[in-house]
């Protein structure tokens, strides 16, 4: 937050305003050093030091002054010391300032776009960051202590994965709020339902004696609470970007701020709460972050005006028929995870389960290819690669939190312990951040993807020692060695995603940027339930859903199936790195066009579109009418300037930062 506003600070601190916190510590260690320097004899490395830190154009390439003059004067040790003082004292004002950068930041945010400000910080921290976070840990130990006998491991890893569909069917709720208002609302009126249905799951789990097959659409009425929700508040981004797109970045500052902050939270009171309360007490009081979305719904605090009383229930089948495909796609993909889900739940047969999962997988890989290579092909490779690869690894939750928390073997961790060691988890995923960005951004992508797939593997099989107790025989505890083994899973997880959201940024052609990024993180979803699916099949074949015995075999079983996707890195991901432009060619409703991301220009569009663009603006401001927000003045103005600008647009040229931006949103 501090990178993106000045704050209040002396003078003394503002020089400092765009350092982060990892520069802040750089600094103040700099600074620390000088002061320890003056002792020395030899002050020449002090100036050095003092020199580059303490210029105003250090880091910019242009020689300070003592260059250009060739003085080569060297500051006595007292000079060094205040230097190095005022330094120190400098980083420590711009660190316990940082509250005043965040209300400053907060408040510039909510001048302009008013209740989406709350709203998101609600969502993603409150809703989705604690909230959640809560409830699937509560979740666990509700299986697992509310019910005689309680469940087993595979019996958990069903109905918990069936409960997470509505992230798989996450495009066609986007698509739904787009056509379909209810109550003349597009996006509020969605909200009040999600809000709705998580208070009313979350109240019944948390009073009500249940069966456990009961619990099932309860659990999927608290991913519905948060899923949507996620939806619309994206939605609503995408929409104030275009309408500021010089608060872009802060808007999705705001999103993973909030995210992060809550999760963090999550992490150090989950643990704890269970302790002291029990799950029951846990999902009741979370009643609370649902109705953090209800009740600001109702309020409606999104920036959305109704619709005129002929079109509050009018279905728009334009939105579905504009890319009748991608459309045609994401039904394809809902109407399969709900019977996936469901087969997965009223099935007994391990077997037949086990086809099904598979008979899934192989069926949405052809479809998904068969459709998106029709746009481009390097889309629908990057698409297959984003499904199989999830696909093609299987997973044990559910059996090693079982084994962790009551085998007899086991190191019996309490629901505290687990939880820090969820906060080391989420340090380790800021390191892995820190480190990609750092050292890593130009590595090709089939090499970085080689290297994080390649240690998965090995990190993997850490679980084998666990499960087998060497580490106690080589003297390392229980706890310590699994939060390294999670702090080095979660880093080389970070490898892979972060430069594989950039891929999947810059293959999306242009007007279906939004659309298909959110399509190929649905894939992802919809891979991991397949792998958390076969995970269950993997337990029932090893007889781990009954004991142990054989949960090292099935470990070993796990981690060589994470050496699975490596060919279809080789195959699928092009050998290019994150900085190369890359070339697309988009076919789609009859129309040829040619995309290429760079900064020397864009493919010509073709009249018709211009045409048609032209109608949706007549067809927005018609119904904008009615608007009295206080953005309507910069949407009608951004619409002239589209107007003006839709001639001549083959020819303009795009620069670096309007890409960035758009790669960045």
């Amino acid at each position: 937050f501090g990178s993106r506003v000045s704050y209040c600070a002396p003078p003394l601190a503002r020089p400092l305003r765009h350092a982060s916190a990892a520069g802040l510590c750089v600094q103040m260690a700099s600074a620390a050093a000088e002061i320890g320097i003056q002792s020395q004899s030899d002050t020449s490395a002090a100036a050095v030091v003092l020199d580059i830190c303490s210029s105003p154009k250090a880091g910019s390439g242009e020689p300070s002054k003592a260059d250009a003059s060739g003085s080569n004067s060297t500051p006595s040790a007292a000079e060094v010391k205040s230097g190095g003082l005022a330094r120190l004292l400098g980083c420590l004002l711009g660190f316990f300032t940082a509250p005043c950068q965040l209300f400053d930041f907060l408040r510039s945010l909510y001048q302009q776009f008013r209740g989406y400000v709350p709203m998101a910080v609600l969502q993603y921290g409150v809703n989705q960051g604690i909230g959640f976070n809560v409830a699937g840990f509560a979740m666990r130990y509700y299986y697992l202590n509310e019910f005689t006998p309680a469940l087993d491991p595979a019996v958990m890893g069903r109905y918990t994965t069936a409960a997470r569909l509505p992230w798989n069917i996450k495009p066609c709720v986007g698509l739904l709020s787009d056509a379909l208002p209810l109550w003349g609302y597009h996006r509020t009126s969605y909200l009040i339902i999600a809000g709705a249905s998580g208070v009313l799951a979350y109240a019944i789990l948390g009073t009500l004696p249940l069966a456990a097959l009961a619990t099932v659409p309860l659990y999927f009425l608290v991913n519905v609470s948060v899923s949507a929700p996620d939806v619309i508040i994206d939605a609503s981004t995408a929409e104030l970007s275009k309408v500021a797109p010089e608060r872009a970045s802060d808007l999705q500052s705001l999103s993973w701020g909030a995210l992060s902050v809550g999760g963090l939270m999550a992490c150090a009171l989950k643990g704890p709460l269970e302790e002291i309360i029990g799950a029951k007490k846990i999902l009741l009081g979370l009643v609370v972050c649902s109705a953090g979305i209800l009740v600001p719904g109702l309020l409606r605090w999104l920036p959305e005006q109704r619709l005129p009383p002929g079109q509050r229930w009018k279905l728009n089948t334009k939105v579905f028929c504009q890319h009748r495909g991608v459309s045609l796609l994401a039904a394809y993909m809902s109407v399969s995870a709900v019977l996936l889900s469901v087969m997965q739940v009223v099935v007994d047969d391990k077997y037949a389960r086990g086809a099904i999962t598979v008979m899934s997988g192989i069926v949405l890989s052809i479809g998904v290819y068969a459709t998106l290579r029709h746009i481009t092909p390097i889309l629908a490779k990057t698409a297959l690669f984003i499904f199989l690869r999830q696909c093609l690894q299987p997973g044990l939750g559910e059996a090693m939190f079982v084994w962790l928390t009551k085998a007899e073997e086991g190191p019996k961790f309490s629901p505290t312990m687990l939880g820090w060691i969820d906060c080391f988890g989420s340090f380790s995923l800021l390191l892995g951040i820190t480190i990609y960005n750092k050292y890593l951004t130009r590595v090709s992508y089939r090499k970085i993807f080689l290297i994080a797939q390649i240690s998965t593997v090995f990190s993997n099989l850490f679980d084998y020692v666990l499960v087998m107790r060497w580490n106690r025989a080589l003297g390392i505890p229980d706890a310590l060695f699994i939060i390294g083994d999670d702090a080095f899973t979660v880093v080389m997880s970070r490898f892979f995603s972060m430069p594989l959201f950039v891929l999947a940024a810059k293959v999306c052609p242009d007007s279906l940027e939004a659309t298909l990024f959110a399509m190929l993180m649905s894939l992802s979803n919809f891979g991991s339930t397949i792998s958390e699916f076969a995970g269950v099949t993997l337990c029932e074949a090893f007889g781990v859903d009954k004991n142990f015995d054989m949960l090292p075999e099935a470990i070993i079983t796990k981690s060589l199936c994470r050496l699975l996707p490596i060919p279809l890195i080789l195959m699928l991901v092009p050998n290019l790195t994150p900085c190369d432009p890359i070339e697309t060619g988009c076919e789609h409703e009859g129309d040829v066009a040619t995309k290429t991301i760079q900064s020397q220009g864009m493919s010509e569009v073709p009249e018709e579109e211009n045409e048609n663009q032209e109608a949706e603006l007549e067809e927005m401001e018609e119904e904008d009418e009615a608007d009295s927000s206080p953005l309507r003045a910069r949407r009608q103005q951004q619409r002239q300037q589209s107007r003006g600008s839709s001639g001549s647009r083959g020819a303009a040229a795009i620069s670096q930062s309007e890409l960035d931006t758009k790669i960045n949103i």
